[in-house]
């Protein structure tokens, strides 16, 4: 069968073209360092790249969401480990004011001492961590505590705000002020309504209501101490998620520079092999030598 210049010429031209695909292709991996650099080099691999990146996504926010938590639950917990050792030294305080031996004078002081650890208690419900009251339940914005006297009421509510950190999982944010403070602002007020009394009986009384107060504070810190737990767990399988994504993307991405190389040399090689057999037809002087 008789092959004609058209059909040399069709073939050399076809050859052409994906010697110099390939030439481009392995040229773009050894530049870019990547062997998918367009959607056609793979477009089974370029799908999957793009399920990983959403995944990825995904993973950086759960990520994210769990740093801020974490955030909250540490400065939470801290804050309410402070308030155990001042309530503690209020009622050693008030052990000493139960004394049938102090006098009015020395009462009076003990009640200036518990009132100011009582303010610096105030302070730390009234904690605020990137703007938001953490004690606030969900209304994060407003100063859950105020004081009238001796008297402090709570003006937060009992949600608590929760974030995802992962598909399936979802963290509080903290633990509402009224389960954690309550009772201790009112075992204080009593215990300085009986010391400014000079009543012995009562501020024993008084004393005996701080078994609740620490009761709620420890409570309280089994709660956030769970969820700084769960956290933990939780932020360890996002980290070998993010990992394990990581690596299914260099699989699927990163170029072996070295094969590369070998690749983009005979490329080139085959190229130039191609041009110089093809030569002959190229230097047909007659179109119609070469269309047929």
């Amino acid at each position: 069968m008789r092959i004609t210049q058209s059909e040399m010429f069709r073939n050399f031209s076809s050859d052409l073209e994906t010697l110099n695909e390939t030439y481009g292709k392995v040229s773009r991996q050894v530049s870019s360092g990547k062997k998918l650099t367009q959607l056609q080099d793979d477009p089974g691999s370029s799908a999957e790249l793009l399920s990983l990146s959403d995944q990825s996504s995904d993973n950086d926010v759960y990520q994210s969401n769990a740093n801020t938590i974490s955030y909250y639950l540490g400065t939470a917990d801290s804050a309410l480990s402070n308030v155990n050792n001042l309530v503690t030294s209020i009622y050693s305080d008030g052990s000493q004011a139960a004394s049938d031996s102090m006098s009015s004078d020395a009462r009076a002081s003990l009640a200036t001492e518990i009132r100011s650890l009582r303010d610096q208690i105030l302070s730390l419900a009234n904690t605020q961590a990137n703007g938001r009251y953490i004690f606030a339940g969900s209304d994060v914005t407003t100063a859950p505590f105020q004081i009238n006297g001796d008297s402090v009421s709570y003006g937060g509510d009992s949600e608590v705000n929760t974030v995802s950190v992962d598909q399936e999982t979802e963290v509080q944010s903290g633990v509402p002020g009224s389960q954690a403070f309550n009772s201790v602002f009112s075992s204080i007020e009593s215990l300085l309504t009986a010391v400014d009394s000079n009543d012995v009986s009562g501020i024993g009384t008084a004393l005996s209501q701080f078994s609740s107060a620490f009761s709620a504070l420890g409570l309280a810190r089994g709660t956030i101490g769970s969820n700084m737990t769960l956290l933990q767990n939780v932020q360890a399988q996002l980290q070998v998620e993010s990992t394990s994504i990581t690596t299914q993307q260099s699989n699927l991405q990163d170029a072996d520079m070295a094969q590369a190389t070998v690749q983009m040399s005979q490329a080139q090689t085959a190229l130039e092999a191609a041009m110089a057999a093809g030569g002959s037809i190229l230097q047909q002087k007659n179109l119609f030598d070469i269309l047929g």
